[in-house]
């Protein structure tokens, strides 16, 4: 049986920000428009210098400032949903701009379900500029097809289980608190994190394909090799999530539908590309890894 939504779980939204660019107003738009009207938007944003929070508050956005160096996907985040009057989160970045009129309500929807999921994300379309790598990329992680995920999944679907992102996600702030909320500190996935802490505690993660936004990036191989270098730092100090999924079987997936989808599109070129691609990431990877392991041994 659905719940219904009263004062008590109303809906906010929180984006933190930093230099927001072209489409910030865009994103405002597109919640205003929603059939599910948040009943506030935080803003937290980390010294920008374009404007970003009297764009906001010219909004009716509540605007949280602090430093640059403060910031952190964990602790901002947390920051943020502290300040939250209801039971729902919705959470994005920046740059993620809802695809139609119901991505808040089908955010919540499943969770006004289903009392026991912690958080739900939405798919991530590429945007219509997007390069063909980038758009396999949100094809492969954002399927057509939605999905609840336990505990009793993590052997079949392995890293999968744990897949969560918050560019477009929704919390259930009452289970979020009672686990601790983000992990702070965390370079990237706190989102990740949170997932796999929810589901070995018994609780699940949904993903709500109906929930829509248009969010990919044109990264260059540079931005690339320094995200994945990141993430290598990530699983250094979080290992624990490879030994129970690893993280080869989600990269061979990946490869092999890429090869695939091109193949079948006759375009090769881009299987060369994506080859390339892989190549860096994984060398990127185990810099970082190998930089943190360092790291550590050489601060304890």
């Amino acid at each position: 049986m659905t719940e219904p939504l009263s004062n008590n779980n109303t809906v906010s939204v929180i984006i933190p920000t930093h230099n927001v660019g072209q489409h910030f107003s865009e994103l405002l738009d597109g919640l205003q428009n929603q059939t599910l009207k948040p009943a506030q938007i935080i803003v937290v944003d980390s010294e920008s210098t374009d404007k970003t929070p009297e764009l906001a508050s010219s909004r009716n956005c509540k605007v949280i400032k602090i430093n640059r160096a403060d910031f952190d996907h964990g602790t901002t985040r947390n920051l943020a949903i502290s300040k939250v009057l209801g039971e729902f989160a919705v959470v994005l970045t920046q740059d993620a701009i809802p695809a139609d009129e119901h991505m808040v309500a089908e955010l919540i929807k499943p969770m006004l379900a289903d009392s026991n999921i912690a958080i739900s994300y939405g798919r991530q379309l590429p945007r219509l500029n997007a390069a063909p790598l980038e758009s396999f990329t949100r094809e492969f992680n954002y399927p057509e097809e939605s999905r609840l995920k336990t505990r009793n999944d993590i052997e079949t679907l392995g890293l999968k289980a744990f897949f969560c992102s918050n560019s477009c996600s929704a919390i259930r702030c009452s289970i979020f608190k009672k686990l601790g909320g983000f992990k702070d500190n965390v370079i990237v996935n706190e989102d990740m994190l949170f997932a796999a802490k929810a589901i070995h505690q018994g609780y699940s993660v949904y993903y709500t394909a109906t929930a829509k936004v248009y969010h990919s990036h044109p990264y260059t191989l540079l931005q690339t090799s320094r995200r994945y270098f990141n993430i290598g730092r990530f699983f250094a100090d979080n290992n624990w999530l490879l030994k129970q999924t690893g993280l080869r079987r989600y990269g061979g997936g990946m490869m092999k539908a890429g090869i695939k989808t091109f193949w079948e599109k006759r375009m090769p070129y881009y299987i060369v590309a994506l080859l390339i691609e892989f190549t860096i990431k994984a060398i990127a990877y185990k810099f970082g890894w190998y930089y943190q392991l360092l790291f550590h041994k050489n601060h304890n």
